[in-house]
């Protein structure tokens, strides 16, 4: 899509961090999610427009004093040898500098994210995402790349928030 502009070479770049912190794509069930953050409240209205002229909305709610919305696409977006099912779209945030861009990519890990965190525990995740109580994460920064890591696709973590607000 051409929203996301060379959302390809950000992922190959996330693959080269992964080489070279040894971590085996073979751990991982899939890319599931491209995070677009954009710069402006009306860039997001704008890219969430046209997203779901040929994608579905699965979620929007405010968190941490901006919108986020999950959409899924089909077909998934294709780089290298993942599928891309989900977008995570984000309101500017209104404490910091946003970019207009990918702001990471997530990868679903086979183990829970707390094995996959001690099993290396000799890389430098960012671990404050671990506090989540429903959908905890790790995250790993390249030079200009982000992965984050969770063990449940964004289409289940939106599944398990609703089912939480029918309790």
């Amino acid at each position: 899509m051409e929203i996301f502009g060379d959302y390809r070479g950000y992922v190959s770049r996330v693959e080269e961090l992964l080489t070279e912190h040894e971590i085996d794509s073979g751990e991982f069930k899939q890319c599931d999610t491209l995070c677009y953050e954009c710069d402006t409240n009306e860039r997001y209205e704008d890219v969430k427009m046209a997203l779901v002229r040929s994608a579905k909305l699965l979620s929007e709610r405010e968190t941490n004093g901006r919108l986020v919305s999950i959409i899924e696409v089909d077909p998934p977006l294709e780089a290298g040898d993942w599928q891309i099912s989900y977008i995570e779209l984000l309101q500017p945030k209104p404490t910091r500098e946003n970019i207009d861009g990918i702001d990471c990519v997530f990868f679903v890990t086979k183990a829970s994210v707390r094995e996959f965190y001690e099993r290396h525990s000799d890389i430098p995740f960012e671990a404050k995402g671990l506090a989540n109580e429903h959908h905890p994460y790790i995250e790993l920064k390249g030079d200009d790349v982000a992965i984050k890591f969770h063990d449940m696709n964004f289409g289940e973590v939106v599944d398990f928030e609703r089912a939480l607000e029918e309790k």
